[in-house]
């Protein structure tokens, strides 16, 4: 199931060297970033089911391994639900083959490698690294993701090249996670100690 439900639907792929590496209670959070209501209407002939900044979430809830791959249980909130409510379970099955790929919201890793077997079963994609572009009859649809297979951006842009619609997600990884935040602080707190020192033994001219 696509993060912009247009009128298309998904499911995820990968192969025997592919894994899954989300986690049970993983949430995420995508926004409606950019909407052009009229080109949207004009292109697809019908009114969008969301609004610019509303926003849609999936807690995965379980993960069982399956013949083809992974098999999750999902909630799911909607762009109009709220949030401190109880969402809707659903099902997504992420495959381990890329030739099943459609869309999809989590797909396996690598994800680059994932990704570039796709030409190979459709010539409809074009891969640049972990970025896919799709194109369409009357627009081209881009999905990014993330190192960790989830999708971080969507969007949709006609055949003028005007964007109809872009979603991103609100939980973009910080490169090295905490490790690299750790860098920073002692690389800040260093050049502090420095400056500081530096201060010390300036001498003044009379």
């Amino acid at each position: 199931m696509n993060i912009i439900t247009v009128c298309m639907s998904g499911s995820v792929s990968a192969q025997a060297e592919f894994t899954f590496d989300l986690d049970e209670d993983d949430s995420f959070v995508w926004e409606v970033k950019e909407l052009n209501i009229y080109a949207f209407e004009k292109t697809f002939g019908f009114e969008p089911a969301f609004e610019k900044g509303d926003k849609t979430r999936r807690t995965i809830r379980d993960i069982d391994e399956d013949p083809d791959g992974w098999e999750l249980s999902v909630e799911f909130w909607d762009y109009k639900d709220e949030f401190d409510e109880d969402g809707t379970i659903i099902t997504e099955v992420v495959y381990d083959d890329p030739a099943d790929y459609k869309d999809n919201i989590f797909i396996p890793t690598p994800v680059n490698d994932y990704l570039e077997e796709l030409p190979d079963h459709d010539s409809s994609y074009v891969v640049q690294g972990a970025s896919v572009d799709k194109r369409e009859t009357k627009y081209t649809a881009t999905r990014e993701y993330d190192q960790r297979g989830v999708l971080v951006l969507e969007e949709y842009v006609d055949d003028d090249e005007i964007l109809l619609v872009r979603v991103e997600a609100t939980f973009r990884i910080i490169p090295m996670g905490n490790y690299f935040i750790g860098i920073i602080a002692l690389s800040v707190i260093s050049i502090i100690f420095v400056m500081i020192k530096k201060k010390k033994f300036v001498i003044k001219k009379s």
